[in-house]
């Protein structure tokens, strides 16, 4: 019986891709800017030179958005950060706080929600849906942060270029968040600030931690908690790749391969055509594309490309480990999550520890969906115990 790839062939798809598109193929993968807020448009000219710091606020502004939050306020804010390479980019963040009065010990803490983004589309950054539409997040966990009366930091960890799956970046873009909150607000330069994410979220949660102590050590973070977190690319190929997850590792690629401009060379003519109509999507329907169970070497110029220099390199550069953070952390997995592995988190736990981290590993019910919402009374008391210990 033809595979899907088969049927694509025979339909000559992969020859409607433009010569522009096989003469550049990092290019044709990148995000269509936004150009309906002035917000989230900022030209080259505008880009953040290397003698601009991370963290430092570019441009600020307080917004209603298209779904009034009568009790919360929202507080939007640009900083510049640093890339996976190293290069300047600009990040975008969002900061929700409850209108009443903070009634606990010190000041008001800081939750760094790290959203499961798991997009590729500009218009799915967690701020331009907060002003825009009405948020994906996956569990919806931010109203009890709120209620509990933290202020919720929501960084666009994706980056400019929307590098879903991305590490460095996204380690980079939350604690340069992070940097520049007491620039928006003097009253958080000395809040406590503990670390969030589930699934997508997860990724960006472990490499800021990870990062923290050598790119921003000044930053007032007391822990952090993931839960589904994906630790290492190559063991998603093993479970997602040509499954029904197949899209949303897909997408992963595409992602890294707008930070890493070598692998995006690695994509065949089948794979650019498919790229470059997926490129601007979000979340569900990038899932929804697994229903076709692509295997994305059919996809790519060479059969075994993950193992060639550039898809290796990536894996390695997005697999967490080599350093570990130095404040107390607590992963969860469910323990029915066949598309995430549980084993990978272990591995990076038991490296973490032989570094001297403190880390927690706890074992939830459910799969990867289930889990994340079963887990939701140990990750609210971890957090309150990080608050009400410092």
């Amino acid at each position: 019986m033809s595979s899907i790839v088969d049927v694509l062939t025979r339909l000559g798809l992969a020859d409607r891709v433009p010569a522009e598109v096989l003469a550049d193929p990092y290019a044709a993968l990148l995000p269509t800017p936004i150009t309906s807020d002035p917000f989230f448009v900022e030209s080259a000219a505008d880009a953040p030179s290397t003698d601009v710091p991370p963290g430092t606020v570019l441009r600020s502004r307080e917004i209603t958005g298209l779904v009034p939050r009568p009790r919360t306020r929202l507080r939007q804010f640009a900083v510049a950060s640093r890339d996976a390479q190293g290069r300047p980019v600009t990040v975008t963040a969002s900061l929700m706080e409850p209108r009443r009065p903070w009634r606990g010990p010190g000041p008001r803490p800081v939750l760094v929600h790290n959203v499961a983004i798991d997009s590729l589309g500009l218009a799915a950054t967690p701020s331009y849906r907060l002003v825009h539409g009405l948020g994906q997040d996956f569990p919806a966990v931010v109203p009890l942060w709120l209620q509990r009366g933290y202020a919720v930091l929501i960084v666009d960890h994706e980056g400019p270029r929307m590098a879903y799956a991305e590490g460095t970046m996204a380690g980079h873009a939350v604690l340069d968040g992070l940097r520049g909150l007491p620039s928006l607000d003097e009253t958080y330069r000395d809040s406590p600030a503990v670390m969030y994410g589930y699934s997508g979220g997860a990724i960006a949660t472990v490499w800021a931690a990870q990062l923290q102590p050598s790119y921003a050590p000044e930053v007032p973070l007391i822990g952090a908690i993931a839960g589904g977190t994906p630790t290492n690319v190559g063991l998603l190929r093993e479970t997602m790749n040509g499954t029904i997850a197949s899209g949303l590792f897909g997408a992963a690629v595409i992602g890294l391969a707008r930070e890493h401009e070598a692998l995006a060379r690695e994509f065949g003519p089948l794979g650019l055509y498919l790229a470059t109509r997926i490129k601007n999507l979000s979340v569900i329907p990038l899932a929804l594309g697994g229903l076709a169970r692509l295997p994305l070497e059919a996809l790519a110029h060479d059969p075994n490309v993950f193992d060639s220099p550039a898809a290796r390199a990536v894996i390695e550069a997005n697999t967490p480990g080599a350093t570990a953070p130095t404040v107390p952390f607590a992963f969860y997995h469910g323990a029915r999550d066949r598309w995430i592995p549980e084993h990978g988190v272990r591995t990076l736990a038991d490296d973490w520890r032989a570094q001297g981290a403190d880390v927690e590993v706890r074992r939830v019910v459910g799969d990867h969906f289930v889990g994340s919402v079963s887990a939701l009374p140990f990750v609210t008391r971890w957090v309150a115990a990080r608050f009400t210990t410092r």
